[in-house]
């Protein structure tokens, strides 16, 4: 393996993907929508030092209180992002200018998304390491980490991650366990009895679980005893779903249910015998990871996933080894204590809006007009969100055949014979592992294209499995054999077939270029909601990326002349290359019109002690993450309650500022009292956002 000094080339590989990930992460101001949410949301469980309840205020006026709970979303994001702003000493302070100031703001909201996302691309290269061969892996992590969906998700704080990682973490498991499972664990005795306590395989599923359940458990009861939780809930008006001090003594009741389950997890784990139950252990906290990261969709699919994986491969009537008795339990006391705990706490509001609304109604009827489509709606997005492998997926999808149609064989030609794993059950194992890979891609998107809503960032799912599939046609593409072993996957040898292939391929990468070019905020729209109106202006145009796809270029014209390393080794420097521009040069300036951080750089930069600001006719929740809550809020004109205000303030207020958008900002005057009609100045305007400033006084 090359080495560059001492160290290997995959830790400089990936080092190289943490600078690109890092570089410009304060350079991008928090995004609307929805990182500013989310990160007001977690900054509220600081300062009110509250895990349990997820609460959220616009801030004050007429719609100051517009959302005083929040429901729509599952907690662990917003715990770790929570964690992390204590971590960085961001987020309690009383001067909101430090949501504003310095790189600590977007790096405490957004590290815990990059250590799921880096971490979960870690996992995959583990996994398809072990069951394919060690380079399979590392080009499978690397493909992933590449792909411009997934380093934006990975690099912005919101929640789609949080579910993703998880169900990259019971895939790789199940993998493992079904192809790995065998080994025996190291064993010993304690008052006569067998225990695996000693056995790392088992300490390292100990602590996994220890972090996602026990800890979580342990905050919550904490939480509803404390001195403080019962003396704020005591001072709560009595009403429908407001909890009483009742209340948090019957949620705390509850919670010793949920210790004595994990007592009987970790007895029980206790006695395990081979490392395939460590292995399907996680596969059970992956999937309660997962609902906590997003909801039902996570463990839903997991579950579709492990059962056509048994019955493609014939294992349906192994289901017996699974432990499902034990796993139900701990797939519980992951997912099941916060969420009975706000079912105690706020009752069927919480219920109906988080599990019905925000769960099951998305995926059975619909949630936008825009989020519409049909299974072509991911396939085109899948074109930028995983270019340029993309570009080469087709060849890919048609070697992963070829190894399924084979006897096994040749499934591992090109790596190298000291690393091939030893044969597993029925198939060898790397035909295995591409058997999974496939189930694992067609089901996801059959998943995703049967549910009703759409949205791009619902692709996300999809890109493991692709990862997977590119990273292992790429060990062939790097074999000493050339490209005998990674042309067209059906055809060997056929110059002419290879043409067609790449031809196909290329035409591929030029219609993704074309119409990033053509529609500029596709990128940006990767990991947002709203596609329409103002939201299709403000991003720069992406012409950069067609001098980032010229190293593709030079890799299928070597697949056609057979030299499918250089395929291989091109394509991976163009995929570089995109993600460096995507992250570090088309992120940081379109973020100057998706976020509202430079405004408030500006508001903060020149505001007098008695300044105040006012979002008027406006409500796009970064004004309340960027103010700490401390601004006036009105969704809608309202002449009059604009105008009481301004009448309240005039004698002890410089100035206000106000913060819109451009087709209001221009009305702003016709609402304002008439001496300040012709005092209205621009401070600061994007293509999203304008900033006011309205003095009181003659200056």
């Amino acid at each position: 393996m090359p080495r560059f000094g001492k160290v290997s080339w995959p830790v400089v590989a990936w080092l190289v993907i943490v600078a690109i990930y890092l570089t410009s992460v304060s350079a991008c101001g928090l995004w609307d929508p929805w990182e500013t949410h989310y990160g007001e949301v977690a900054r509220n469980i600081l300062v009110r030092g509250d895990p349990l309840d997820l609460w959220w205020r616009a801030g004050y006026g007429p719609s100051g209180r517009a959302e005083n709970v929040f429901y729509s979303k599952h907690a662990l994001p917003f715990w770790c992002m929570a964690v992390s702003l204590r971590t960085f000493g961001v987020g309690t302070s009383a001067d909101p200018a430090e949501m504003v100031g310095g790189l600590w703001p977007e790096l405490a909201l957004r590290t815990p998304s990059m250590i799921f996302g880096l971490g979960a691309a870690l996992f995959l290269s583990y996994v398809i390491g072990r069951c394919v061969s060690r380079r399979a892996g590392l080009l499978a992590g690397l493909v992933l980490a590449t792909m411009p969906q997934y380093a934006l998700a990975s690099r912005q704080a919101i929640t789609d991650i949080y579910f993703v990682a998880p169900v990259v973490m019971a895939m790789g498991s199940w993998a493992m366990a079904m192809l790995h499972g065998g080994a025996p664990l190291r064993r010993g005795q304690v008052l006569g009895r067998g225990h695996c306590a000693r056995d790392p395989r088992w300490r390292g599923f100990a602590l996994v679980f220890t972090l996602a359940a026990v800890v979580p458990l342990a905050v919550l009861h904490l939480h509803v005893n404390s001195a403080a939780t019962v003396t704020r809930v005591a001072r709560f008006a009595k009403g429908p779903f407001l909890p009483t001090v009742d209340t948090l003594a019957q949620i705390s009741n509850t919670l010793w249910l949920y210790w004595g389950l994990a007592s009987v997890v970790v007895l029980a784990s206790l006695r395990w015998r081979s490392t395939r139950d460590v292995w399907m252990g996680l596969v059970y906290v992956g999937g309660g990871l997962s609902l906590m990261g997003k909801g039902f969709l996570g463990p839903g699919l997991i579950g579709v996933l492990i059962l056509t994986d048994m019955l493609v491969s014939g294992r349906i009537r192994q289901l017996h080894r699974v432990g499902l008795p034990l796993g139900v339990v701990i797939f519980a006391l992951t997912c099941l204590p916060w969420h009975h705990s706000m079912w105690l706490y706020r009752g069927e509001r919480w219920f109906h809006e988080l599990i019905i609304q925000n769960n099951l109604s998305r995926f059975v009827t619909g949630e936008q007009d825009q989020a519409v489509g049909d299974v072509g709606f991911y396939i085109r997005t899948l074109g930028i969100a995983a270019f340029p492998w993309s570009a080469i997926l087709p060849l890919a999808i048609l070697g992963a055949i070829r190894a399924l149609r084979s006897d096994g064989g040749e499934s591992r030609a090109g790596s190298d014979p000291a690393e091939a794993p030893a044969p597993g059950e029925g198939l060898p194992r790397a035909v295995d592992c591409v058997r999974l890979l496939c189930v694992w891609a067609v089901v996801t998107l059959g998943v995703l294209s049967y549910s009703v809503t759409k949205y791009y960032h619902y692709l996300i799912p999809l890109l493991p499995p692709a990862a997977g599939l590119v990273g292992v046609w790429l060990d062939r593409c790097w074999s000493e054999r050339g490209g005998a072993g990674a042309d067209d996957g059906l055809v060997q040898g056929r110059t002419s077939v290879r043409v067609v292939l790449a031809v196909g391929c290329a035409g591929i990468a030029g219609l993704v270029l074309a119409a990033s070019i053509a529609e500029p905020a596709w990128i940006a729209h990767l990991t947002t909601y709203l596609y329409t109106g103002m939201w299709r202006e403000g991003a720069p145009i992406p012409t950069r990326l067609v001098w980032c796809a010229l190293p593709l270029a030079v890799g299928l014209i070597a697949y056609v002349i057979d030299r499918s390393r250089v395929t291989a080794k091109a394509t991976l420097l163009s995929a570089y290359l995109v993600t460096f521009y995507v992250v570090d040069d088309y992120l940081p300036a379109t973020s100057e019109s998706w976020s509202q951080r430079s405004a408030f750089q500006t508001y903060f930069g020149r505001r007098a002690p008695t300044d105040r600001i006012l979002s008027w006719w406006f409500y796009y929740r970064g004004e309340t993450l960027f103010s700490k809550s401390r601004i006036w809020v009105s969704m809608n004109p309202k002449r009059k309650k604009l105008q009481e205000f301004i009448e309240k303030h005039r004698e002890d207020t410089e100035a206000l500022w106000f913060i819109t958008i451009d087709s209001h900002a221009r009305r702003l005057a016709s609402y304002l009292p008439r001496d300040l009609g012709d005092r209205v100045e621009v401070a600061y305007e994007n293509h999203h956002y304008v900033l006011l400033r309205v003095p009181l006084t003659e200056e």
